[in-house]
């Protein structure tokens, strides 16, 4: 039987899209979510300058895009630096000591597992050109591996799921086929998520423009890419509220993804799900 969670959320002025402050009873870590607009304001909090690790994210289009994660010494000065450098980043997330646990050697020890995870995950651009070579000490690891499972909890309850997903994890894959394009997700009742090595039909637009944007922007990353038969493929995980987003942004045009996803016997996730 799973554990329960209990986290607390304190909405800075009031404003459910401002500064929020996540905390859960015994937590090694604080979280402080920062709009980059408020970002002076966010200094003038308590708790603030402590050392930890953050999260720089693109997310304006309604799903994560694009990240960056740091260590910092000094809490949230850290980001005026990226504030003047870095233009992509609309948002910070800040885990920040709450303990002794964070020693310098953890805290070098957290970046680099940090950084290693997003890239294994799959799912976003990580802005980070390389992880770092810090020799992490076996003792350290325990803690490390304890804090980053919280850091995990709380970037998924924020909608940014840092896990990896792929057709061998072991959860239920989904097919689509049409026009000889096959893709392949899994749902988790609450996202849909494209895997890598779907095939994306590019010649089709979707009739959302946002999908043809996000298809643009992967093609101009490396997200997706031409293979030598010519078919595009998805190079890492793109999620989706809806099944139906899923299946507009792969096959374009308008979808039905409840009847267009189908599971390894040919059930649909209409009769999976809604029968």
């Amino acid at each position: 039987m799973s554990k329960v969670k209990r986290l607390e959320i304190i909405f800075h002025d009031g404003e459910p899209d401002g500064i929020r402050l996540y905390m859960r009873h015994l937590s090694p870590i604080k979280t402080y979510v920062v709009p980059r607009q408020y970002l002076n304001e966010a200094k003038s909090l308590t708790g603030v300058n402590k050392p930890g690790v953050y999260f720089l994210v693109n997310d304006e289009t309604g799903a994560l895009a694009k990240l960056y994660i740091g260590q910092t010494r000094n809490g949230i000065s850290r980001l005026d630096d990226h504030n003047a450098k870095k233009d992509f980043w609309n948002k910070a997330i800040l885990f920040l000591a709450d303990s002794e646990h964070f020693t310098l050697n953890v805290l070098s020890g957290l970046e680099k597992y940090a950084i290693q995870k997003a890239l294994d995950a799959n799912r976003y651009d990580v802005d980070n050109k390389a992880v770092p070579k810090y020799k992490t000490s076996e003792y350290d690891m325990p803690i490390i591996e304890e804090i980053y499972e919280e850091i995990e909890f709380i970037m998924a309850t924020l909608g940014y799921r840092m896990n990896s997903t792929t057709k061998q994890s072991g959860q239920n894959v989904y097919t689509t086929s049409r026009r000889g394009i096959v893709a392949y997700g899994t749902y988790t009742g609450e996202t849909f998520e494209v895997l890598p090595d779907s095939e994306i039909d590019i010649d089709k637009p979707a009739h959302l423009e946002s999908y043809n944007a996000k298809r643009q922007a992967l093609l101009s990353d490396g997200g997706i890419t031409k293979d030598q038969d010519g078919k595009f493929r998805l190079q890492r995980v793109i999620s989706f509220k809806t099944p139906s987003g899923a299946s507009d942004f792969v096959l374009g045009g308008s979808t039905n993804g409840w009847a267009e996803w189908k599971d390894q016997s040919g059930n649909t996730l209409d009769k999976l799900f809604r029968a």
